[in-house]
């Protein structure tokens, strides 16, 4: 697949099977990611350790559910909504400074167009911040071997598609203006 079609077909995958992706999609998921925008220090952490994605996963959802902010009490209420969505691969991206942060999403996007064009499925996470925040967050992070004064941006799993459970409707309408 191109990088055009890539791009265009990409989706966030919200049900994966339990199969592991192979270390030759990982280390091409991961070779993308590294090809972005290279200011700041990012540091990506492969979690495939399906104890330790649970215990991220059922932090999230905790923090989720106590947050106060309507979205996520809501989508956390959901009856069998996980944050991680089951899937075997999840990759964090750790920022050591601020201009780290908004280059933390790019290779993440990358890691994204590069799974689908492996056809992969992929989710970027953001609600996975909170369990690094939390009571736990200085274990998670050890566990997860952020480097110290790093901080959890985002996330991104990958693993084979299982379905449609919680798809999202189409994004909305994003509009662009030209000036010549």
């Amino acid at each position: 697949m191109d990088a055009i079609n890539a791009i265009v077909q990409r989706e966030s995958v919200r049900s994966y099977t339990s199969e592991q992706i192979t270390d030759k999609q990982l280390d091409t998921i991961l070779d993308a990611g590294k090809s972005g925008p290279g200011s700041g220090a990012i540091h990506f952490s492969v979690i495939q350790n399906a104890a330790l994605i649970q215990t991220i996963n059922n932090t999230t959802k905790q923090a989720m559910l106590n947050s106060g902010i309507e979205f996520s009490v809501q989508r956390a209420s959901t009856p069998g909504y996980e944050p991680v969505y089951g899937a075997p691969t999840l990759i964090l991206l750790s920022a050591g400074d601020r201009s780290a942060i908004p280059n933390s999403s790019c290779a993440a996007e990358n890691m994204l167009i590069a799974a689908t064009a492996l056809g992969l499925g992929s989710c970027f996470l953001m609600s996975i911040r909170a369990a690094f925040a939390g009571e736990i967050g200085d274990e998670l992070r050890d566990k997860c071997q952020v480097p110290d004064g790093s901080d959890v941006v985002c996330g991104v799993i990958v693993g084979n598609k299982a379905g449609d459970k919680f798809k999202s409707p189409a994004p909305k309408v994003r509009t662009v203006s030209m000036i010549k």
